[in-house]
């Protein structure tokens, strides 16, 4: 089905942004974030002639009175500039609801995605930006993380807790598996042993010589 419409220059005074006020076509879900919007307002002020390449579209409602179908924050932007009319396709009064609905709906979605390594080697990314195009922002930078993923079996200092200088000689038993982890703690009674970091009776992966001699003994001791 071809749409039918008109051209023509609309007083600003004459156009009312779509807030659900015509039977059946929801008022307008689209909305940008302060710099967006900022940015859009930049982009007509630059470029004018861009709203004769894309007109607002618009349907009749009372007496010389249209409703802003596709276009409702261009318009928005066009009187905060100043402008007195702005280019319409002026729908034609038999157009059904459901189109209204399926133009306004489709005029908000964007199809496809950019060529981030196109636009950033062959264009030129502060006219973009001016132009209102938006980057994806670059993750905060873990130190922390880098440093640990750093750490290699040459570099990495045991243990990897502050308690624990030099003054400790240190001996490390390594499980290969939770079966022969759990032996272990069964075996020493670690989940009954102080926690190095609370003070508190708990489970705990670091015990003292003292600690392993009296599980031992003790075990030892039993008939």
């Amino acid at each position: 089905m071809k749409a039918e419409f008109t051209f023509q220059n609309i007083p600003v005074s004459c156009l009312d942004m779509n807030r659900g006020q015509l039977r059946g076509l929801p008022k307008n879900p689209r909305f940008f974030r302060d710099n967006r919007y900022e940015a859009m307002k930049k982009s007509i002020e630059d470029s004018p002639e861009m709203l004769e390449l894309r007109e607002l579209i618009v349907y009749p409602h009372g007496d010389n009175r249209f409703i802003v179908v596709c276009g409702n924050l261009r318009f928005r932007a066009c009187k905060e500039l100043g402008y007195t009319e702005v280019p319409c396709k002026v729908l034609d009064i038999s157009t059904e609801i459901r189109k209204l609905r399926e133009y306004a709906a489709k005029d908000n979605v964007s199809f496809g995605e950019n060529d981030m390594d196109v636009m950033l080697n062959e264009w030129d990314r502060s006219e973009l930006q001016d132009w209102g195009v938006e980057f994806p922002q670059k993750p905060e930078r873990d130190e922390f993380k880098d440093r640990f993923e750093a750490v290699t079996d040459e570099t990495a200092v045991y243990p990897l807790i502050p308690k624990f200088d030099e003054k400790y000689e240190l001996f490390i038993i390594v499980s290969a598996n939770e079966v022969d982890g759990n032996w272990l703690r069964e075996a020493l009674d670690m989940q009954h042993m102080e926690s190095y970091k609370t003070g508190k009776i708990s489970k705990s992966n670091v015990v003292s010589i003292k600690d392993v001699r009296h599980a031992i003994e003790n075990r030892d001791s039993k008939p």
